[in-house]
């Protein structure tokens, strides 16, 4: 499995569009070597400066995480032994 993430902080640039356009253009890099890319944008907590996220993956990890989850078979609880009753009396 190879994911990649990698962030561009408005902070670290003089302007906040740069981030974002360094952010794009990193994206498209990885695109043109065959990777699945997704952008967001997230916002800090501390201050609500913005961070610019690219995450990339293989096409086949892709692939596997759009399959869905295989169905367990059966309840794994322990059934109750003949002749025992699982009320309890409390008196």
């Amino acid at each position: 499995m190879s994911l990649i993430q990698e962030t561009f902080l408005e902070t670290d640039w003089e302007e906040a569009e740069q981030a974002r356009e360094a952010r794009d253009q990193r994206a498209a890099q990885l695109e043109a070597q065959g990777l699945i890319c997704s952008c967001s944008t997230l916002y800090r907590v501390n201050d609500g400066y913005r961070v610019f996220l690219v995450e990339a993956q293989t096409p086949e990890d892709e692939e596997e995480s759009r399959k869905p989850p295989k169905k367990k078979s059966g309840s794994r609880r322990p059934k109750p032994k003949e002749g025992r009753s699982t009320q309890v009396d409390y008196r």
